[in-house]
């Protein structure tokens, strides 16, 4: 992944780099998968981010249907949730493909992915009863009109 000419001056400077990368949905998809400890993904879209020209984290979206698409989220580093990044991963399910539903499931031990689902705005919705054996999954879900990361700040209100 070679780093675009703004973010190897931003390096040169010092500066923390996180962008957006897509069109590499195979590499995201392995690398989400490897960490989340799955064999892989079906039909699916991924959107990386990197920090430095280093993937740190993805999310890989499948399983859409009627209006609700999944997403599969992993990171290495607590640093990849930007604003910005926020933003362009949100926009993607509810903007792109027009879902009012994104779905996210955790094993209820995972202590990190729970705080994180809920620090992005998902409700708890329910139980699968030892998905990840002896463990139960928590769905989460969050609506289209739910989504802050969506919602306009007051000065991006105040300035366009």
């Amino acid at each position: 992944m070679q780093a675009c000419a703004f973010c190897r001056y931003r390096q040169s400077k010092g500066l923390l780099v996180i962008s957006i990368i897509t069109n590499i949905d195979d590499y995201v998809r392995a690398w989400v998968a490897k960490r989340i400890g799955i064999s892989g993904f079906g039909p699916s879209t991924a959107i990386g981010v990197q920090k430095d020209s280093q993937l740190i984290a993805g999310a890989v979206f499948h399983d859409y249907r009627d209006g609700q698409i999944e997403a599969s989220i992993a990171s290495d580093s607590p640093r990849w949730a930007t604003r910005s990044v926020l933003y362009s991963l949100f926009a993607y399910p509810f903007n792109q493909c027009d879902a009012n539903r994104l779905l996210v499931t955790c094993d209820e031990s995972n202590d990190k992915a729970m705080k994180m689902n809920k620090q992005l705005g998902f409700t708890p919705e329910g139980i699968l009863r030892q998905m990840y054996y002896p463990n139960d999954a928590i769905v989460w879900g969050m609506l289209k009109d739910e989504c802050k990361w969506l919602k306009k700040t007051k000065k991006e209100l105040k300035y366009g």
